[in-house]
């Protein structure tokens, strides 16, 4: 009897443990409208990329910056795809706003396919903070015929709207917008428009 009583305690916890609901949430940045209005178009071929990130934010949970020295991976909280694919053609998409006329080459591209100009970045910090305020610094440079143009260093700040992750990504997206604004403004000047 010792052992039924076993046995069927044993099962009864094995319910109670069984399948528990998934809580995840999965995001995606988008475009966002630019602060500046729309611009003379522009007939010029522009490559985006290489596009690098450190190896903290090239995974699929949303990182939120704790402190300057920690960091903390999100259980529930992921991108529905991968960080640098997402970042790619959210770029694309606000330059292509911002650039209307210009077309786009993906990276890495062929040599009969170079671009008139092309713009590298590399990330160095794109993560929210507990309070949903974001920190976007990036390098890039946007090169001509393969010579530097024009390059710096950028920090951005975007504070979220509310106090949830939804809002957090949603700064993030408006970041970027401020970031391919820098960018668009650099490739004008490459192109002496």
């Amino acid at each position: 009897m010792a052992r039924l009583m076993t046995i069927v305690a044993v099962v009864a916890a094995a319910g109670c443990l069984g399948p528990r609901e998934d809580t995840s949430a999965f995001f995606l940045l988008s475009p966002t409208p630019s602060r500046i209005s729309a611009a003379t178009p522009i007939d010029v071929a522009v490559g985006l990329g290489p596009i690098e990130l450190p190896a903290y934010l090239d995974r699929s949970q949303i990182v939120v910056r704790l402190s300057d020295n920690q960091v903390a991976l999100s259980d529930a909280d992921r991108w529905a795809e991968p960080l640098a694919a997402n970042l790619q053609r959210t770029l694309e998409e606000n330059l292509a706003s911002l650039l209307p006329g210009a077309s786009f080459v993906d990276y890495p591209w062929y040599a009969a396919e170079a671009p008139d100009h092309a713009v590298a970045i590399t990330f160095r910090r794109f993560e929210a903070d507990t309070a949903g305020t974001v920190v976007l610094e990036a390098t890039w440079e946007v090169t001509t015929s393969g010579a530097s143009a024009e390059g710096r260093a950028t920090r951005i700040e975007e504070a979220a709207t509310a106090p949830d992750r939804e809002a957090a990504v949603a700064a993030q997206s408006r970041a970027l917008t401020r970031l391919a604004e820098e960018i668009a403004a650099a490739v004008r000047r490459a192109a002496g428009r």
